[in-house]
């Protein structure tokens, strides 16, 4: 299935940016907002996921029922999530459907009601989500290796917010903070599908009537974790996770950054996966991943493990990643991991969904297209030598953060335990 590529900017500063198939028997369209947790303020951490919520349930001409009716009538979807650094509202449709998605995603984000009785609804609908979130100590984990890592920088805000800043918002802040980001420059529409792009441009330039600017900038702060942290829960099991801080989404070393995660625990072949679940049965769920952002990315390793072996597995997985950082990885172990990512790669992109947020995460990080084809090829052209490099950079054990949630009696690791 081949793609055709188009980029157009409106008047009004909107990028348009389409992948089209005419073998595609549906399209996936996203409105991407540069807005998430790293633009917050002291005092309303989780605004953009409450926005991103309220968004749905209402507008001056639609209730939150006909929003859903307006697409799922017509066998399509409508969704929406907010990270660190965007917030995007997505929906797949039927290609002659595509008017209809871009008139109920244009309501949305141009005359949304922001009624006061349905922001204190989603109050509450919100703060349970929090209560699920903090009952799921894999995603806390994850969440405060962020804030370890990325100690002080609003990037490494919690997306969710915490009980106490949702319950804290207010209508006036609320519309405030959404006049400041949901302007016309800060926002992309990308498509990807059997899409016409003119018609796309037309239906946008038509209904996504955004102002060209919004209310002064915020200052924003971080919060910031100490490179070990632990936190003592009533959990059956210890969550133990291990971070350094990566290039960003912009650096080309962002390649060799990807390629180390595979070899360290990208799969049922990598290092760790071998050696603490196959060879010395310390967890179940053991793995390493990379994620990138604007000025910066992440490198994490996760793993669930027995309390009283948590010293144990920390330490095994320190000998793993100075085996690595000494002698790198073999040829035959990297042209593995290369293979692996192209095909992870290849069949990712047989979505039209994943086809339209990798075009929209181009245009928001570089502003430029990369073709599938030129991505593989910069990835099969890393060599030994800069997977080394990279790996003597990234896997230094002082760097290294050490986030841990475990019951009272965990055998918590200790700095020295990551030291070679």
């Amino acid at each position: 299935m081949s793609f055709t590529y188009r980029r157009d900017v409106l008047d009004n500063g909107i990028r348009v940016v389409s992948e089209t198939s005419n073998d595609a028997n549906s399209v996936a369209l996203g409105f991407w907002v540069g807005v998430g947790s790293g633009s917050e303020p002291a005092g309303l951490n989780g605004i953009s996921h409450f926005i991103e919520h309220l968004l749905f349930k209402g507008t001056r001409r639609r209730s939150a029922f006909e929003i859903a009716h307006a697409l799922e009538s017509v066998g399509g979807s409508l969704d929406a999530f907010a990270g660190r650094e965007s917030t995007a509202f997505v929906s797949r449709c039927l290609p002659e459907h595509l008017r209809k998605a871009v008139d109920v995603l244009s309501d949305m984000l141009c005359h949304p009601a922001m009624r006061e009785e349905a922001i204190e609804l989603e109050k509450k609908v919100i703060i349970e989500e929090i209560r699920n979130f903090e009952d799921t100590p894999e995603e806390i984990v994850l969440e405060l290796l962020g804030r370890s890592v990325w100690n002080g920088k609003p990037i490494g805000n919690p997306v969710l917010g915490t009980v106490e800043s949702v319950k804290g918002l207010q209508r006036d802040l609320i519309r405030r903070f959404f006049r400041s980001f949901y302007v016309a420059p800060n926002t992309i529409v990308a498509a990807a599908g059997k899409v016409d792009h003119d018609r796309l441009v037309e239906y946008v330039e038509r209904k996504l009537k955004l102002p060209a600017a919004g209310d002064q900038p915020y200052e924003v702060q971080g919060l910031p974790l100490p490179r070990l942290h632990y936190e003592r829960r009533k959990v059956a099991q210890c969550y133990i996770t291990i971070g350094v801080e990566a290039p960003a989404y912009t650096d080309r070393r962002r390649y060799a950054a990807i390629l180390l995660s595979l070899i360290v625990g990208g799969g049922m072949t990598s290092r760790l996966f071998q050696e603490v679940r196959e060879r010395q049965g310390l967890a179940y769920s053991v793995y390493c991943s990379c994620d990138f952002y604007r000025e910066t990315g992440i490198l994490t390793i996760f793993l669930a493990v027995d309390p009283k072996r948590a010293r144990q597995a920390v330490r095994s997985v320190a000998t793993e990643l100075k085996k690595i950082r000494k002698a790198g990885p073999s040829k035959s172990e990297l042209r593995s991991v290369k293979q692996q990512l192209k095909g992870n790669l290849i069949l990712a992109l047989e979505s039209t969904s994943a086809r339209m947020s990798r075009i929209a995460r181009q245009e928001f990080y570089l502003r430029e297209y990369i073709p599938v084809e030129k991505s593989l090829k910069q990835t099969m052209a890393v060599s030994r030598d800069r997977v080394m490099a990279e790996a003597r950079e990234m896997l230094d054990p002082d760097r290294f953060s050490l986030v841990v949630v475990g019951p009272p009696d965990t055998d918590f690791p200790q700095e020295s335990d990551l030291a070679f």
